[in-house]
């Protein structure tokens, strides 16, 4: 990639944020090198979560700043509010997400001395203090053990994964790190559903769809339990993962993954399956009718991790292809039925095959004016000076939008190093945040957060 090709992105960043468009990280006195997540707030401020390395003994973090990329001194101290956990615990946060409350909530996995991994929810209000409404010590937190959820005597080796099990996905997991561990939706009623996927024993493992009630507790008008694993009906498979979830209105719970089927060789295919409110699988979904929608390729390996409920009822998925290691992004458009919508791509799935060296989609948006914001890890399978973080932006019909960044798609790929991709965000005037991190041996790992004009 020429130099006059990555630095082309800089003529589409909002100069108004840091008169660059560009925030480095870390912050000066503030541990965390870069953000893993990106919230926009109603008046215009963004919020960032940082976890620090184990190097710096600091807790996960949470920053806001204001509309022009400048630390909000008003909130916390100095700008950023602590998210503590007990000692010999280590939280990984991975995602912010709006909450019901008016805060938000913070997802992802603590892991304890013995090694053993919990799911993990925070629950903060809108000044950064822990809701003391929420967990069962009423201090904003609740973790779920395996063991909470499934007989521990049946299944005694079982644990929630955060890293592919399979070698050939263990390329994706690289630049995706943490992705498999937990994301997470408030519904109307103020309920939370959660999803992660269990390892029972290797090549066997299965996505797990949980709810909690609005203080935290586990929900069980789900399934009689609280949760339900995700068996793809009709289909004999080793394992499923699950990666994303979204909510419809009326209460079901989509559930979007991949799949490895039982004959042997076969590629592994990407799916989307629908449950009812009690977690029994809807059958009228799908054209099959049997609650799940597949995407198969027998060439390429395919992925679904991220999702985005249409104002129709439909949904977004999104992911990536893989074949001999190039990879192309994947955006899937169903409409409330199940079925293909026919205006998006011709009712096909839509491959994202613009860039030079590839790209996987791991987050989307879809903008009120129905537009779709998708934005994920460029390059093929390698991290090398080729990876770069790729932003795009399609119209209703599957066609790339120029009218974002005059083609449609944005690619920073910063000359200092390799650039991975951790978040996506869409602010309410569609300007659009990315945020990400640069490696540059011998350097230090540094963060950045871009915004894009609309």
């Amino acid at each position: 990639m020429t130099q006059a090709q990555r630095n082309k992105s800089t003529e589409f960043q909002d100069k108004t944020f840091n008169k660059t468009g560009l925030v480095e990280l870390p912050f000066e006195g503030i541990a965390g090198r870069f953000a893993n997540s990106v919230l926009p707030l109603s008046d215009k401020k963004l919020l960032l979560l940082f976890n620090a390395p184990p190097s710096e003994n600091s807790p996960t973090k949470v920053a806001r700043l204001n509309e022009d990329g400048s630390l909000d001194l008003q909130f916390g101290p100095g700008g950023t509010v602590d998210v503590p956990f007990k000692d010999g615990s280590s939280f990984s946060a991975r995602h912010l997400r709006p909450s019901e409350n008016g805060g938000w909530l913070i997802t992802g996995t603590v892991e304890h001395s013995d090694g053993k991994v919990d799911l993990a929810v925070v629950r903060q209000l809108q000044n950064g203090e822990l809701d003391s409404t929420f967990g069962v010590d009423k201090d904003g937190k609740v973790t779920l053990n395996v063991y909470d959820l499934i007989d521990s005597r049946a299944n005694p080796g079982a644990s929630f994964v955060t890293r592919r099990h399979d070698e050939k996905k263990a390329e994706k997991s690289s630049v995706s790190a943490g992705d498999v561990g937990i994301v997470a939706v408030g519904q109307q009623d103020g309920k939370i559903v959660l999803v992660s996927t269990v390892m029972f024993a290797f090549d066997y493992l299965r996505g797990i769809v949980v709810r909690l009630n609005t203080d935290g507790s586990l929900d069980k008008t789900l399934n009689g339990k609280g949760f339900v694993l995700v068996e793809l009906p009709g289909i004999n498979h080793n394992w499923n993962y699950a990666y994303g979830v979204a909510v419809q209105q009326d209460g079901k719970v989509l559930v979007c993954g991949d799949f490895s089927r039982e004959a042997s060789g076969e590629r592994p295919d990407a799916y989307v399956i629908r449950y009812h409110q009690d977690g029994s699988v809807d059958e009228s979904y799908g054209d099959d009718k049997i609650g799940v929608v597949t995407i198969t390729d027998s060439s390429r390996w395919l992925d679904l991790v991220s999702m985005a409920l249409k104002a129709d009822g439909g949904v977004v998925a999104v992911g990536a292809a893989e074949a001999e290691g190039l990879r192309e992004g994947l955006v899937v458009s169903l409409n409330v039925s199940g079925s293909f919508n026919l205006v998006f791509n011709n009712g096909k799935p839509l491959f994202s095959n613009f860039t030079e060296h590839g790209v996987s989609w791991r987050r989307c948006v879809l903008q009120a004016d129905g537009k779709l914001v998708v934005s994920g890890q460029g390059g093929d399978a390698f991290l090398d000076e080729n990876s770069s973080v790729t932003t795009a932006r399609y119209t209703s019909d599957g066609s790339l939008d120029v009218t974002f960044a005059g083609k449609g798609w944005v690619d920073r790929n910063d000359e200092k190093g390799i650039d991975l991709f951790r978040g996506c965000a869409v602010m309410a005037d569609n300007r659009i945040v990315i945020c990400g991190y640069l490696i540059s041996i011998p350097e230090p790992t540094t963060g950045f957060v871009v915004r894009y004009l609309a």
